[in-house]
């Protein structure tokens, strides 16, 4: 497995980076994993099965529904420009 796979897979590992959620992700079950339950279940995962997941993904990703984004939206009417 190459190294973007490996990247892509503990993405989403901690979170659904595509920013959508199904209730037939593979990955819900290790997201509920308390912190060394994840890192026992990281240390299982081989090529083969890291590889199932990701394939998993890419067919359940087509029928994902967006998140709902509560985030404030800030209206900039005044067009001030933030500087950090």
């Amino acid at each position: 497995m190459t190294e973007i796979n490996w990247l892509k897979l503990s993405g989403l590992m901690h979170g659904c980076m595509y920013n959508l959620e199904n209730i037939n992700c593979p990955f819900n079950d290790f997201r509920e994993l308390d912190n060394i339950q994840q890192y026992q279940s990281l240390n299982k995962i081989g090529d083969s099965l890291a590889t199932q997941l990701l394939t998993a993904c890419s067919s359940c990703r087509k029928q994902c529904k967006p998140i709902v984004n509560n985030d404030l939206v800030i209206s900039n009417q005044m067009q001030f420009r933030v500087v950090g």
